[in-house]
């Protein structure tokens, strides 16, 4: 029965996963050639240190900008956060994530202090390369992002009742973009939404009813440093000449 209720919850983020996996898997590298339309050496690793909040408010419905939790949470509960990213193509990367927060209780809201871990996995698609918009593209590279992973929340301060410890999954999807400052560092500002399984109490309270479901807002801002020779240009910010009949997708 737990096994069925984890894959239910999952499903939906897996098969995005998946369907990625698949499409980028079986799409063929660029034949090689030669002179200035030459295919450069390029790296295709970054890194990204982020600071930033996640916040939770007591509402229903979507509460799209403050998340919706049954106690409310302050506004800033300090957040940090590190990413890995790896470009697939020259319009879309894979990564891995590690996020760190202090999540408490606003003031007058039921008392919670949540010292809170989350790992993720998931995908940047960078839109501007994507449908081959060039306005902008030299400094600005907006992407949407979609990810998945497993949580941790360490309750304490619980009115009348004890700490603990909580191990939970979660989905979530985001916005955001990045400006170049030189070819090595960006600057970037994202916006993430996450959703949690209904029985998971991310603020240690109780609740019942239709939109019971826990949710948390969050907003970041880093930077992101190009991994690899000074002398390769990043993938993320390379543009290749299309070929007539040529996919927007081309893979590297």
């Amino acid at each position: 029965m737990l096994q069925s209720t984890i894959f239910g919850y999952f499903r939906p983020s897996i098969l995005v996963l998946a369907t990625l996996i698949i499409v980028t898997g079986n799409m063929p590298a660029p034949a090689q050639q030669s002179g200035s339309d030459a295919m450069p050496e390029l790296n295709r690793w970054n890194v990204q240190l982020n600071t930033g909040t996640y916040m939770g408010a007591i509402g229903r419905g979507l509460t799209p900008y403050t998340g919706s939790l049954a106690s409310a949470s302050r506004y800033y509960n300090p957040t940090f956060s590190v990413d890995l990213e790896y470009m697939v193509s020259l319009n879309v990367g894979l990564k891995a994530s590690y996020v760190y927060s202090s999540i408490e209780n606003r003031t007058g809201a039921s008392p919670f202090k949540n010292q809170y871990q989350m790992f993720n996995l998931g995908v940047n698609f960078y839109l501007f390369k994507l449908f081959d918009v060039t306005f902008l593209t030299e400094s600005l590279n907006p992407y949407v992002t979609l990810r998945t992973g497993y949580s941790r929340s360490s309750l304490s301060n619980l009115r009348d009742r004890s700490d603990r410890s909580n191990f939970h999954g979660h989905y979530g999807l985001g916005a955001g973009t990045r400006y170049r400052i030189n070819d090595r560092i960006d600057a970037t500002a994202t916006y993430y939404y996450t959703f949690y399984n209904p029985a998971i109490r991310i603020d240690g309270q109780g609740r019942s009813g239709l939109y019971e479901t826990q949710r948390l807002a969050g907003v970041k801002i880093g930077i992101s440093v190009k991994l690899g020779s000074s002398d390769r240009q990043s993938a993320r910010w390379f543009r290749r000449a299309r070929q007539a009949g040529a996919p927007n997708l081309i893979f590297i």
